[in-house]
């Protein structure tokens, strides 16, 4: 499990600037369409961050993104920030945000790793049984790996020769 540095600088800076808009006293004109695209953005960022399974990614984002910020982010702003309203239309911009990015990343993921499995089992699928057993699927190294034989007539002769000095073919 590696941490993606560059994705977590997002999210810490995302987090930073969707706190300042939540606390400060500021009022925008559209702020339904800042809620869904901050969580959007965040949630994204989010389930990048760390290279883990996807099944824990799934979860993690939506318990952290989803519960706790869609969610959680709009309840303690109604406690402790006395000159913001709570507004449940702040949520559902949040939690639609958050799903959906968490829906894209997720197809994304998914198809991001079955392109790394099939590049790694792409040998698999080969129709010549020596690539397989050598584990190459290069026409050119396979020439390089397989010994030189000789010549078709050369065979024959030779076969030929030891039969007329009276051995056993």
């Amino acid at each position: 499990m590696r941490i993606r540095k560059s994705f977590l600088a997002v999210f810490i800076v995302l987090a930073l600037i969707t706190l300042y808009l939540g606390f400060a006293p500021i009022q925008f004109e559209h702020d339904k369409v800042l809620h869904f695209t901050f969580f959007f953005l965040l949630t994204t960022s989010f389930y990048w961050v760390v290279d883990t399974t996807r099944r824990r990614l799934v979860n993690a984002t939506f318990l952290v993104c989803v519960v706790l910020g869609g969610v959680g982010s709009e309840l303690v702003q109604a406690a402790i920030v006395k000159y913001r309203v709570f507004d449940w239309y702040d949520i559902l911009a949040n939690v639609l945000g958050s799903s959906l990015a968490l829906l894209i990343s997720t197809f994304y993921h998914k198809r991001l790793l079955e392109r790394k499995r099939a590049q790694k089992y792409a040998q698999l699928h080969s129709t010549d049984p020596a690539d397989l057993e050598a584990g190459v699927t290069d026409s050119i190294a396979m020439e390089n790996l397989m010994p030189e034989m000789p010549a078709e007539g050369a065979v024959d002769a030779e076969v030929e020769g030891h039969t007329a000095a009276g051995g056993k073919p």
